[in-house]
């Protein structure tokens, strides 16, 4: 009977031989498709950051006393004294405003994390690339044959993984937050009380950053094997300092 060893060495082969074929395909090999595989994985990445929002928002249930951000400073408004003729129409309305209000906090960060949306529509082509770049300067220096837009292709796959990680990690901080009671009476202290709840689930979300890590070495091993004809102890390497450089980021 082979031994637990032998059998995940067996397993591994097997997935590795699949990859190198999928990309000796040319209907997986086509540019249009690595494109699309960008622009979903831009888009559902955009969408979670949103949904992080969505959930900062169904969470937690907290309301806090804030200084108005509508009202100018009182030493602007102080400074005009009683003459009311000094003040604009809209300044003098808006120093009418209270000094202080009630805001939602969950409403606030939703409205916060909202607001980097646009991060996930610029960041995602910008990893890709540079991930490109990168796995493609590792191939030429071992002596790889395949072209710059074979290795965007196998870049682009390789973000597929990462849908994973981003329904992970959205689910385990969902998880986190609705079970954490949030009692802080001031932003900052709310703010803390998230922080906290969201290091409980570190050692779920780094697993999780490990197995999306080693189903993308799989993919650019495969890849490195079929478009840059590199032996598969080399592409094995190559895919590692990528894939051990990508799970220091995700620790950090």
């Amino acid at each position: 009977m082979p031994s637990p060893l032998a059998l995940l060495q067996r397993f591994a082969r097997g997935l590795l031989d699949r990859s190198r074929a999928g990309f000796e395909s040319d209907r997986l090999t086509s540019g249009l498709v690595a494109l699309g595989l960008v622009a979903l994985v831009t888009v559902a990445t955009t969408a979670g950051i949103v949904g992080l929002g969505i959930a900062f928002d169904a969470t937690i249930d907290r309301e806090v006393t804030v200084d108005n951000p509508d009202r100018p400073p009182a030493s602007t408004c102080d400074s005009f004294g009683d003459d009311e003729d000094s003040l604009t129409p809209v300044i003098e309305e808006r120093c009418d405003e209270p000094e202080r209000v009630e805001v939602d906090v969950g409403e606030e960060l939703r409205s916060a994390t909202g607001g980097y949306a646009g991060y996930g529509l610029i960041g995602v082509p910008i990893w890709w690339a540079i991930f490109a770049l990168a796995l493609h300067a590792g191939a030429r220096l071992t002596g790889g044959s395949g072209s710059v837009g074979d290795s965007f292709v196998i870049a682009a796959w390789s973000l597929v993984p990462e849908l994973l990680r981003l329904v992970a990690g959205l689910a385990a901080i969902w998880y986190a937050l609705a079970t954490t009671t949030v009692e802080g009476t001031t932003v900052e202290a709310i703010a803390d009380e998230v922080v906290a709840a969201m290091s409980t689930v570190e050692g779920p979300l780094l697993a999780a950053s490990l197995v999306v890590i080693a189903v993308q070495w799989v993919i650019v091993v495969g890849g490195l094997e079929a478009t840059h004809d590199l032996d598969r102890g080399t592409a094995g390497a190559v895919a590692g300092v990528l894939a051990a450089l990508g799970f220091l980021l995700a620790a950090a």
